[in-house]
This record gives C-alpha cells, sequence and structure tokens, in this order.
C-alpha cells in the first residue's frame, strides 16, 4: 500500500468561525483518533492533502516537529461543489491489527453490447477488513469479459492475503440483464393463449328453436 506525509500543527481555536478562518489562510481542521488515545485537534494545509488525494492514498505518516503517527484517512468533507476541504477524520493505526475500510471498484473495458441489453452496476465499492498496509486501492473489474445473462460478484474480486469480505459474497457487483423486447413479449403472449374450457352440460348452440 503507497503511502505519503503530511505535515500538521495544533489547533487551538474551535468552532465555525475558526474553521472558516483557516480555510481562507488555505488550511482545513482535522481530528485524530484511535488506539485508545484522547482526540486531538489538528490541522494541515489543503493543497498538501489536495496532491495526497489525486495520488489514491488511504495511509498517511503525519508530521509534527520531531514526532509521527500512522494514520487512516477515515472521512473527507468538502463543499457542495466538491472542490473544497472542509474538514478531514485521521484514525491511528497498528500496522499488525486489521481495519475496516470501503474499496471503491473500478470499471474498465465495455460490456457486451445486444439489442435489449442493460448494465446494471450494483455498487461501487466494497466493505473488507485488511491489515493497514495492505489496503488496495481499488478493485478492477473489466466488463468485457462478462456476457450477457452474467454476474460479477464480490466474491470474485481479488484480495490481498489478510484481506477479509464484509459484505455478503453472493452479492453482484454488477450485472449484464437482457431485457425482452416487445416482440419477444408479444410472442410469448401468444404461446399462452388459454382456450375456454367447455362446460358440461351446456347444449350446443346450432341455431335450433326449441
Amino acid at each position: 500500500m503507497e503511502t505519503a506525509k503530511l505535515e500538521v500543527f495544533d489547533r487551538n481555536e474551535r468552532g465555525t468561525a475558526a474553521a472558516r478562518r483557516l480555510r481562507l489562510a488555505g488550511e482545513f481542521p482535522v481530528n485524530l483518533y484511535g488506539l485508545g488515545r484522547e482526540p486531538r485537534a489538528m490541522k494541515a494545509s489543503d493543497q498538501s492533502f489536495d496532491r495526497i488525494l489525486d495520488m489514491g492514498v488511504r495511509i498517511v505518516e503525519l508530521l509534527q516537529e520531531d514526532k509521527k503517527q500512522v494514520v487512516l484517512i477515515k472521512d473527507v468533507q468538502f463543499d457542495a461543489l466538491g472542490s473544497k476541504i472542509l474538514h478531514a477524520d485521521f484514525m491511528r493505526i497498528d500496522s499488525d491489527k486489521v481495519v475496516h475500510v470501503n474499496v471503491p471498484v473500478v470499471f474498465i473495458g465495455l460490456a457486451p453490447s445486444v439489442t435489449d441489453s442493460v448494465v446494471d452496476r450494483v455498487r461501487d465499492h466494497v466493505q473488507i477488513e485488511v491489515l493497514p498496509l495492505e489496503i488496495p486501492r481499488e478493485f478492477v473489474v473489466n466488463l468485457s469479459k462478462l456476457e450477457v445473462g452474467s454476474s460479477f460478484t464480490v466474491s470474485d474480486l481479488e484480495l490481498p492475503a489478510s484481506c477479509k469480505l464484509f459484505d455478503h459474497h453472493d452479492d453482484d457487483v454488477i450485472a449484464v440483464n437482457h431485457i425482452k423486447s416487445s416482440e419477444e413479449e408479444a410472442d410469448a403472449a401468444d404461446g399462452d393463449e388459454s382456450v375456454e374450457p367447455e362446460v358440461i352440460g351446456a347444449k350446443p348452440d346450432d341455431g335450433a328453436e326449441d
């Protein structure tokens, strides 16, 4: 698992107004917690953290003066446009203990295209438990290997050795379904035409008068 370094500083001021001032100065508030230790309020440069997010890194080494702390990026909040970092939560980790994380699913290739077929992407992430340094950046699913009427389930993903699925193994990640056309539905309806049963004891209608 790729890691990155991020310089952080203690954050003494709290509240909405203080957070707004931080963001105007090119910084953002950070909460650090985990491993049974006291939570800490910190701050970091948004430009530095943007570069880390662009790398797809989940594990970060926080640097503060002469101290170092390895953490997992647990949550990041953005503004309504998704361009400005508002807040982040970092969780202290032990490299020998598994963590519970969501890993994104990335689709590549083109699914088979036939008349009246539809590709149903059921989920865009998978929940797993895994050692911190073995967290996958993403799971890749090649759509070109699927056939109409087939599906790709959670258990079909290639997992790290220490990984344990937190989702149901039989859950679909993606499915390529065939939707019946109007002609097929009409043919099926014709084949199901039923004949009204003859009523026992009824007189045949031969046009004769009583």
